[in-house]
This record gives C-alpha cells, structure tokens and sequence, in this order.
C-alpha cells in the first residue's frame, strides 16, 4: 500500500507539473541603457559613453508594451522645452500607435507612478539630430498636468498598435532618444542651457519566455512517465 501511495503521488506531481507547464508563460522584458554616447549633453560637463538611465520595455500578454523610463540622479527632462520622448519601434509610426497610462513617479518606486502626464502632440519624422537622424515616433512636449513645470525623471507608459502587436523582436530593435539636461537637484527646478539627445544602446538583457515553463512540462513528463513504467512492469505476467 505504501508503494501504491508513494506511485500515486509521483502521477500527481507529474501531473501538476504538466499543468504548470501548460500554463501561459511570463511576457519579455527588454532593458536598455540610456548613454551619452554622442556627447548629445556637454561633453564638458557630461563624459561621454556616461550611462544617463535605462529604458524598461515589457511586452504585455495582449501585445502591447509598457514602456518605464528611469534617469539617474542629476537629469531630467526639462520642462516647458525640450521634453520629448521619440522611438523607432516595430511597425509603430504617429498613425497607428495609442500612448495610454502615462504616469510619472518621484522616486521610481513600485507603486508610485500615479502623476498623470499629457503631451501636446504625436509626432513622426521628426530629426532628432546628433547623430540619430528621424525617428519614427515622437511623443513631443510631455508634461505633469497638475505641475506643468516639474522637472521629470521617472515616467512610464504603454503602447499598443492599433491593427497589430508588438513582438520580442521589436523590442530587441528598439531605438530611443531624449531630449534631457543636466539637473543636480530637479526637485528645485534646472538651468536648461545644458542639453542635449541622447540615445539607448544595444539590449543588456532579453530573456528568453517559457524557458522555466518548459523545464518544468518536461519533469512533469518524466513523473508521468517513470509512473507508467512501473505500474506496467509489475502487472506484466512473470
């Protein structure tokens, strides 16, 4: 009875594991860095190659992307000028792409971005210069609604394509440049005269989906099948 039980036992986990296996994987995340990397911002104030920030992109299940800007003390984006966000991103041109949940956060933390921002105007073509030439989105003057002249350092938003879905793919592709400056306490306000476009480098992580999933569906059917085994080795005639 002991065996039967502890038999029965290794189908279930077998089984379960099979059924974890089956379920939807995690989406992807993509990170990249935001760098200097063209001197866009003084290189007399900013080295270049210096890492400014990263931009987060996670492909939701529905196929749409959210998308978390975060800068590291000392930049900003400055308002009322030069606050825009443009990206080269898949399919997505100013025609068939939505921006929604479009927040801002003053720390980055979990759980804070809850500062609803705008932006005047949607975009396209527009020549960023310094290097990166046109970008095929551009989300242009962005801002607090309730503090139009805060500086911004941490923002987040999604995109979805309005007939179809964003892919790893795209996300591995993906270009980004901001017009941001030099802003020791952004809190206090910030001197616009150092600015500049930077840009994103290549990924520094896109991990794969499913890997964990499918290591678990194949436990579970080494479970199963060392059960089927032994149940028929010891019912076979002698």
């Amino acid at each position: 009875m002991k065996v039967a039980g502890r038999q029965m036992g290794f189908l279930l986990l077998g089984v379960m594991s099979i059924v974890l296996g089956m379920a939807p994987t995690a989406s992807g995340q993509t990170v990249l860095s935001i760098t200097n990397a063209n001197c866009g911002l003084s290189c007399g104030i900013v080295p270049p190659n210096t890492v400014i920030g990263t931009v987060s992109m996670n492909l939701n299940a529905s196929g749409s992307v959210t998308v978390t800007v975060a800068l590291n003390p000392g930049f900003t984006f400055i308002v009322p000028d030069g606050n825009d966000v443009n990206f080269d991103l898949g399919s997505a041109n100013s025609g068939n792409v939505s921006v929604t949940n479009f927040f801002s956060s003053t720390s980055g933390a979990p759980g804070t971005y809850t500062n609803p921002l705008v932006f005047s105007s949607l975009n396209g073509g527009t020549n960023v210069g310094s290097g990166f030439g046109p970008m095929n989105v551009t989300l242009f003057h962005i801002q607090d609604i309730y503090k139009p002249q805060q500086p911004l350092q941490y923002i987040t938003f999604t995109l979805s394509l309005n007939n179809g879905q964003f892919d790893l793919q795209n996300l591995a592709n993906a270009l980004w440049a901001f017009h941001l400056g030099n802003c020791p306490q952004p809190a206090k306000g910030c001197n616009a005269t150092t600015t500049g476009f930077v840009g994103t480098s290549t990924p520094t992580t896109v991990p794969e989906p499913g890997s964990a999933t499918l290591a678990i569906f194949g436990l579970g059917l080494l479970f199963a099948g060392s059960f089927v085994r032994r149940r028929f080795s010891r019912s076979a005639p002698a």
